[in-house]
This record gives C-alpha cells, sequence and structure tokens, in this order.
C-alpha cells in the first residue's frame, strides 16, 4: 500500500476526507531523500501556499482544534487576545502566569491587560539550546553576569515558578490545520515546560502560521535539518493531555495541562 492511500484511509476514518487541497508534498517520505536545493525549493512553496491560504487554513484548524478539545477563540486584535486572556485567568482564579519571551506575545502586552488583576505574570526566558538532550535539562536563562551560583540559584527560582504556575502562555512555530494541532520548537526563549507543567496552557496562533498538514511540517523540518537548525525536539500539542494507562480510561490532565485554549489571531 502506498503512503499516500494509508494517509487517506486515515483521513476518511476520522471524517476528515476532502477538507484540505493536495499536500505539496504528496508523498510523506520524499523530503528525506531531496537534495539541498529541491529541498529549499518545496520549503518556499510550502511557505508561499501557507501564505496564500491563511485565511483558509485559520477557519479549518478553528474547527479541528475545536474537535481537537482546544477552547478556542478567534480574536480580531491583539487587544482583543490579551483581554481573552485576562479573563481566563479571572475564570480560574489563577494567582500565577508565566509567558515566553516569542514576538508575537510580546506585541500582545499581556502586563498591560493584567495590570489590576492582582495576578502574577512573569516573563519566562529558558535556556533550550539546539543541542540539549532532554526534557530535564531545560533550564531557565539567568543573566550572562552572574556568577556561577547566583545563576543556578536563580535557575532553580525559575523552575519552581513553572512548576507552581497556574497558566502557561506561548506563541507557536506552526500550527497543523488537518489536526489541530500546535507545534513548538526549542530556541532560547521556549520551553516545552511551559506549555506542560501548568495545568492550564494558552497557545497564541497567528496568521500565515497555520499549515495544511503534518507532510508540509515535515517538509520544512527537513529544510531545518539541511541548514543545521533542527534543534534537538518538536512539540506537537494536540488538545488537552489525556491518558489511559489506569483500567484503560481516559482521564485528562495527567501528564499534562487538563485546559488547553488556542487563541486564532487574524
Amino acid at each position: 500500500m502506498k503512503s499516500e492511500d494509508f494517509l487517506s484511509g486515515i483521513s476518511r476514518s476520522l471524517g476528515r476526507a476532502g477538507d484540505a487541497a493536495p499536500p505539496l508534498t504528496p508523498d510523506a517520505a520524499t523530503h528525506l531523500f531531496l537534495s539541498a536545493e529541491r529541498a529549499r525549493d518545496r520549503a518556499q512553496r510550502v511557505a508561499d501556499d501557507a501564505a496564500a491560504r491563511a485565511d483558509e487554513l485559520m477557519a479549518m484548524l478553528e474547527r479541528t482544534a475545536a474537535e481537537a478539545s482546544w477552547r478556542v477563540f478567534r480574536a480580531q486584535s491583539p487587544q482583543d487576545a490579551a483581554e481573552y486572556i485576562r479573563q481566563t485567568a479571572r475564570d480560574i482564579e489563577a494567582r500565577t502566569m508565566l509567558r515566553t519571551t516569542q514576538p508575537g506575545l510580546d506585541d500582545l502586552d499581556i502586563e498591560r491587560a493584567m495590570f489590576g488583576t492582582g495576578i502574577a505574570l512573569e516573563v519566562m526566558a529558558l535556556d533550550d539550546a539546539p543541542d540539549t538532550p532532554s526534557d530535564m535539562t531545560d533550564t531557565p536563562d539567568a543573566p550572562s553576569g552572574m556568577p556561577d551560583d547566583a545563576r543556578e540559584g536563580r535557575r532553580s527560582e525559575l523552575r519552581q515558578s513553572v512548576i507552581h504556575a497556574d497558566i502557561g502562555i506561548t506563541g507557536v512555530d506552526y500550527a497543523i490545520a488537518e489536526t489541530g494541532s500546535c507545534v513548538l520548537l526549542p530556541r532560547k526563549g521556549i520551553s516545552r515546560v511551559i506549555s506542560l507543567l501548568p495545568p492550564v496552557h494558552i497557545a497564541v496562533v497567528r496568521s500565515g502560521q497555520v499549515l495544511p498538514s503534518l507532510d508540509e511540517l515535515f517538509t520544512l523540518r527537513r529544510q531545518d535539518f539541511l541548514t543545521g537548525d533542527i534543534g534537538s525536539y518538536m512539540n506537537l500539542i494536540s488538545g488537552p493531555s489525556r491518558s489511559a494507562d489506569i483500567e484503560y480510561q481516559i482521564v485528562t490532565g495527567v501528564h499534562g495541562p487538563g485546559e488547553v485554549h488556542m487563541i486564532l489571531l487574524d
């Protein structure tokens, strides 16, 4: 059986047949064997397609994310998105919040929105270098001028902040319209722990970040590999944490956030 036939069967079983245009990468495995020139050309085509179909893909993501149990909010402006975050924090009676340092979040000015609520919001930069081997080495960044013992003390404080935070807020690198997933890639200022440890995760997706399917994502990651920018991991989030480890009963929030919000910002 060809890989595209196998994937089409899965899509039909999920009730998603015919939702998306044919992928720019018809065989999910072909990207592994592309030359650098062809990989670069195909990655550019994927990026151009995502930009041209931004509205269509955002609308599709809105539906599939809701089906995957995200709480989806379509924001009309950065201020609208920040107000939604403020209201969410008040609804769950949050006391502490953390956010990453992605530029998309800086534009929201969440600090201003949270002013006067009594809820602590901390901007957390986590030093996730591309060669970091595992979750256990996701370590908070500290000012470079600090002595080693002071740096380690500050990192310990920030680790505790992540553990005890009520809400973690991140941007995304990509979102996948077909599966309702968000994708985070490691780099300085971004760590998966902010999306994994707090019981509530809020992800902000901006127009142009949405890809049709995983095929396009893997095409872009192949290009990252060829340019030496692949990183050490890729985090895909497809709704709240679910587990059936105990008596095969689905339980949410056991190994990660039990409540996830996706803000779609045009």
